[in-house]
């Protein structure tokens, strides 16, 4: 979002909670395809935003914990990110 919003501070961020306790090997955040990469910068913030939680959900899914709360999380998620930041997430925005 940096790289992409003039004035943006990580304090603006839209995020969700995915941490589980598991001693020595860390957390689902640690198992998601962009933990500890550099931004993919190609991509459209609304590609970025879909390939996110396209991805959280594949690890709820693989530990079988996916459920109707989770699903409801990750449109509240996709739903802030669009009214936050307005037509950032417009289907015509390729890479502003």
């Amino acid at each position: 979002m940096k790289a992409k919003i003039k004035d943006y501070t990580t304090n603006q961020g839209i995020a969700i909670m995915m941490e589980h306790l598991s001693p020595g090997k860390g957390g689902r955040h640690r198992h998601t395809l962009s933990y500890g990469k550099s931004p993919e910068l190609t991509l459209s913030p609304r590609q970025t935003l879909a390939q996110e939680v396209w991805d959280i959900r594949s690890i709820y899914l693989r530990q079988r914990l996916y459920d109707t709360d989770i699903r409801k999380r990750l449109q509240e998620l996709i739903k802030l990110n669009k009214t936050t930041w307005l037509t950032f997430f417009d289907k015509g925005v390729i890479n502003p």
